[in-house]
């Protein structure tokens, strides 16, 4: 009867073995199933976020292009003043005084407009920076084509905002316009 047990005994270890050993492949083989579904994943959420901000990017590329695209063969008045005005806000903006802001002579070459501008501002050249910042961010395609900064002087001194240096600066800067093709 001892072994009767004994064997009864053996066989259950063994079968319990068997059991266990196999349920311990199977965690494992879904163990690697779950890693590799998880790297797809990471893989595609990366994905993802890099289509999200290339389409962030081409929607400003976008919003540029269809700024520039025009149909007429002269730029507008309107046009012109319209940037000015934008010019002029935003020197209030970052508080700059503006002695002469006005548009020059537009040309046109082919299919390309371009309307030239005068800015002629006094500011320190915390706030310069700050501007042209802000005019490099517009939705427009723009050239800066010439850049003066000169020391303001009076008889006696350089004038002082907040201990820093004002600068009587003139920018000429290009707007860009392409004519639709037919």
């Amino acid at each position: 009867m001892k072994t009767k047990y004994l064997s009864f005994l053996l066989v259950i270890i063994l079968v319990s073995f068997a059991i266990l050993s196999s349920a311990g492949m199977m965690i494992n083989s879904q163990i690697k199933k779950i890693n590799k579904v998880d790297k797809k994943i990471k893989s595609s959420q990366e994905k993802l976020n890099s289509a999200k901000v290339l389409t962030q990017e081409l929607s400003q590329v976008s919003k540029i292009i269809s700024n520039t695209l025009t149909d007429q063969k002269a730029l507008s008045a309107d046009e012109a003043n319209l940037f000015i005005k934008e010019l002029a806000t935003l020197c209030d903006r970052f508080q700059i005084s503006v002695v002469g802001l006005f548009p020059k002579v537009s040309y046109s070459n082919n299919n390309i407009l371009e309307q030239q501008y005068t800015v002629e501002i006094e500011c320190t050249y915390v706030q310069l920076g700050r501007l042209l910042a802000s005019i490099e961010a517009y939705d427009y395609i723009l050239k800066v084509n010439t850049l003066d900064v000169k020391p303001m002087s009076t008889s006696k001194d350089t004038k002082k905002l907040n201990n820093e240096t004002l600068y009587r600066i003139s920018i000429e800067l290009s707007i860009f316009k392409i004519v639709k093709e037919a």
